[in-house]
């Protein structure tokens, strides 16, 4: 039965929305093509997994704050007849399908489910809708380093999940080369060095070597 399944909810601004919220870069295209791409690698993940998805983007979204959108666009699909909704963005390439099965097990065992980053926030959000509190769940410090923490305090029933990075800044892009040269190879240009020879600038991508690097951890 649909009351008795679980949702997937893709909390994402378009491509050009989020980009301008990002910090990768001066060049708008590229920025813009790089959100584009995790976007896509976000929504090819979620397909994976076989679960209803539904996409919020600011073209739907309602409310003043972030919270305040979330929280009602998580409504929305608890509304639809889901028992239980998964809350994914668009900005955490580490994402695989079997972390979402994972985590849809854990919320049909009656558990809340989150997913730390490495700034005091999520990556991910698991809830039972007995435990949806739509006006406490918008107060919330989001977009902080304390969402992490106000989430535990008011979700009964948290299970902590995988700590996963998520890329909101060029420095974030950089770090997590190393891996996101093997999913996502067309953002190289924007992470190209910009060296000067002669008098003009030339733009020289990274090399890209496939072969696995002996002693690197995977990611996750």
């Amino acid at each position: 039965m649909r009351n008795a399944s679980t949702a997937i909810l893709l909390f994402s601004r378009s491509a050009a929305a989020e980009a301008a919220e990002k910090s990768f870069g001066g060049d708008a295209a590229k920025a813009v093509r790089a959100t584009g791409k995790l976007i896509e690698r976000t929504e090819r993940t979620l397909a994976q997994t076989g679960f209803p998805i539904y996409r919020s983007t600011e073209k739907d979204q309602r409310g003043a704050t972030f919270g305040r959108r979330l929280a009602t666009a998580m409504a929305g699909v608890f509304a639809e007849g889901f028992a239980r909704v998964l809350v994914v963005g668009n900005d955490c390439p580490f994402i695989r399908p079997a972390h979402l099965r994972a985590a849809a097990h854990l919320l049909a065992g009656g558990k809340n489910v989150l997913g730390p980053d490495r700034r005091g926030g999520v990556w991910l959000i698991g809830l039972q809708r007995e435990h949806f509190r739509e006006n406490v769940l918008a107060s919330l410090r989001w977009e902080t380093g304390h969402l992490f923490e106000d989430l535990a305090a008011h979700l009964p029933q948290a299970t902590n999940f995988s700590r996963l990075a998520d890329l909101n800044t060029l420095s974030d892009l950089r770090a997590s080369w190393h891996v996101l040269r093997r999913q996502l190879a067309d953002l190289y240009y924007l992470l190209a060095p910009v060296v000067m020879v002669g008098f003009r600038l030339a733009v020289y991508p990274p090399r890209i070597v496939l072969r696995h690097r002996p002693g690197r951890a995977p990611p996750c």
